[in-house]
């Protein structure tokens, strides 16, 4: 069986997505980095449209964490 070692996060990222109640669209890419200890990524979360104008202050206030880890868009 192919990726059978692999977590269910990593087997199917869009249904453990849609567990967490963020359900995305078909053309939304997926991409999964399996990482160690020694590596690290940043994920910044997408910026919501018609915030172009907004102070930082302003974005900050509209950020929570359920988007910075990636289960909710703003």
């Amino acid at each position: 069986m192919p990726n059978a070692g692999y977590s269910q996060e990593m087997r199917e990222p869009r249904r453990v997505l849609s567990e967490l109640g963020l359900a995305l669209d078909d053309n939304v890419k997926i991409q999964v980095w399996d990482s160690v200890s020694e590596i690290r990524y940043l994920v910044l979360p997408e910026r919501p449209a018609g915030t172009e104008a907004m102070t930082e202050e302003e974005l900050a206030a509209i950020v929570t964490r359920d988007s910075m880890i990636g289960v909710s868009r703003l």
